[in-house]
């Protein structure tokens, strides 16, 4: 497995997404910051679905961009698993049908790696948010991907919901030994799913580090914003 690192400038708009990232293979890092900051921008860049002004994306010794060589892999050139904030899954599929789009092969043994294997008949409709959130990752992770990308993961789910599949969601990131990227705007989502946090401000990130010690030792006024805000669930 290789590390992925990640430095880029690009304009959106009023705001410049100017940053670098690095994440070793096994580790997740969750980029935590307000709507707005640049979060999801730096996820299409690492998925080759947004190409920036500047700089470089490269997983280990494979460069997926090159704003100086020219070099820009098309997604599909890309070895990124990449889960929606909505998860977008196909309504028109089953479930199975929906994993087996990433990877026929190894559907079956996903659905039943993530506890969805009895919903393999079902559509998306039919299931809870939890359920979806677990397809979701199934197909994602199909693909065996070298990355993997998730954004506000937890989002649409309602809060009861959202603190059982918070803890499933820890244990299997976990196991996951690639490089992970998450990108929430919620403290809580942050402590749990990642070990290291980078808080993500009009396209920069101001400090990183655990959730402990940018509590203890905040660097910027976000920071303290952020964590300020923090939800029960975390404190």
């Amino acid at each position: 497995m290789d590390r992925l690192e990640i430095a880029i400038s690009h304009q959106l708009g009023d705001l410049t997404l100017e940053l670098e990232l690095a994440v070793d293979p096994g580790q997740s890092v969750a980029v935590l910051g307000p709507s707005g900051a640049g979060k999801s921008a730096l996820l299409r860049v690492i998925a080759g679905l947004l190409r920036p002004n500047e700089g470089h994306v490269n997983l280990g010794d494979h460069c997926w961009f090159d704003g100086e060589k020219g070099i820009n892999l098309a997604p599909e050139e890309r070895s990124v698993g990449l889960v929606f904030q909505n998860y977008a899954l196909f309504p028109h599929m089953t479930v199975l049908e929906n994993v087996a789009f990433a990877n026929r092969d190894a559907a079956p043994e996903m659905l039943r790696r993530f506890g969805v294997g009895s919903l393999a008949d079902a559509r998306p409709a039919r299931l809870s948010g939890g359920e979806r959130q677990r397809v979701a990752l199934a197909r994602a992770l199909a693909r065996d991907p070298e990355v993997l990308l998730l954004d506000e993961p937890l989002s649409a789910l309602d809060t009861i919901t959202r603190r059982e599949v918070r803890g499933e969601l820890a244990g299997l990131l976990a196991e996951v030994p690639v490089p992970t990227v998450v990108v929430t705007h919620d403290p809580a989502d942050a402590a749990e799913l990642s070990g290291s946090v980078a808080v993500l401000d009009a396209g920069r990130i101001v400090q990183r580090g655990s959730l402990s010690e940018l509590r203890a030792s905040p660097q910027h006024s976000i920071v303290e914003r952020i964590l300020g805000s923090a939800t029960d669930d975390e404190r």
